[in-house]
């Protein structure tokens, strides 16, 4: 059937008849052509029911790496997605927009924990060292601060700590070859609602990357942003504390 609903669309009949025709959706005919044209007439063979581990995901073995590749290079901004900051929605977009792929966030956060990427979310403060007991109060200096956001300030925790991460993809186990991995250095963010929010990291300990990384979160957020950090720079820290002192809103907060 989906090589007959492809043939149909590359032959010029609108996919929305093409699904009317065989019972779809118009955009489950979308991702069979697009696979098509990515992948060959064999990403069109039905694939035997009940999975076995790492078989028949949404994603093939390929198409992870690609992910991997993609999010531990770069943020999500600079490959035309909307977010500055990589998330389970801006992950959903880009497997989307790449591949027709939709996949829900509980799906995406299944990908990270299959990859090697898992922080704890349940309890932030179990990221904090024992020294640590102050958080940065801060407010956006322009952009975010708009007259609403000040009448009715809704303050945004946010728990920041960094990662080493050995990120591995696993392919089908008849499959020894499809194994697939890389090591990369994350820094990343938990809200009070045990969202993830990260970015790659060259050097976790560099203040001028973690600057970067903590201006990118607060322009996310219209209202005051306390940061509690999980970790301290050893190199050039003199850039965070300027960047900290010219947006503090107030004094350190302790927690």
């Amino acid at each position: 059937m989906r090589r007959c609903a492809v043939a149909a669309v590359e032959s010029g009949v609108p996919r929305t008849e093409v699904a009317r025709l065989y019972g779809v959706s118009r955009q489950t005919v979308g991702a069979w052509v697009r696979a098509y044209r990515l992948e060959g007439s064999d990403a069109l063979r039905p694939r035997r029911r009940g999975r076995r581990p790492g078989d028949q995901l949404a994603l093939s073995s390929a198409r992870q790496f690609w992910m991997l590749r993609t999010m531990t290079t770069t943020t999500p901004d600079k490959v035309g997605l909307r977010d500055v900051l990589w998330t389970w929605q801006s992950l959903a977009a880009l497997a989307h927009r790449e591949f027709g792929v939709v996949l829900g966030t509980t799906t995406i956060r299944n990908y990270l924990t299959r990859w090697g990427f898992c922080p704890d979310t349940a309890q932030p403060t179990r990221m904090l060292p024992p020294r640590a007991a102050l958080a940065h109060g801060l407010r956006a200096t322009t952009g975010a601060g708009t007259a609403e956001a000040q009448r009715r300030p809704v303050t945004e925790t946010l728990w920041t700590d960094h990662a080493r991460v050995r990120w591995c993809v696993c392919g089908p186990p008849a499959d020894p070859d499809s194994r697939m991995s890389l090591h990369s250095d994350v820094l990343f963010a938990v809200t009070s609602r045990r969202a993830v929010l990260f970015t790659p990291a060259r050097d976790p300990y560099d203040g001028e990357e973690i600057r970067e990384f903590y201006a990118r979160l607060l322009s996310r957020h219209r209202g005051p942003v306390v940061l509690v950090p999980g970790w301290e720079p050893t190199r050039r820290t003199e850039l965070l504390d300027l960047w900290l002192a010219t947006h503090t809103e107030r004094t350190p907060v302790a927690l």
